[in-house]
């Protein structure tokens, strides 16, 4: 993750990547992000079965509030799969 001070800030990073952008966020939503319930268990022993399976759903959702509907925050639909 890299934080910068604005979004032409961003742009004029020299390793900056155009198709990224989609994945850009302001930090107040980063946090947002970051504080779905599936993440405040990630220290839980039984984060693996209970939880896991729950965050891509719950991520793709806060991305969805956040009016984040592209592929990259779409589970399943990302065009470069990993």
């Amino acid at each position: 993750m890299n934080l910068f001070q604005s979004e032409d800030h961003m742009r004029n990073w020299p390793q900056f990547n155009p198709d990224s952008a989609e994945a850009s966020l302001p930090l107040n939503d980063e946090v947002t992000l970051f504080s779905i319930e599936a993440v405040k268990h990630r220290l839980d022993r039984d984060f693996i079965s209970q939880w896991l399976p729950k965050l891509a759903g719950q991520r793709a959702e806060a991305a969805r509030r956040l009016g984040k509907t592209g592929p990259f925050w779409t589970p399943g639909t990302s065009p470069n799969p990993t």
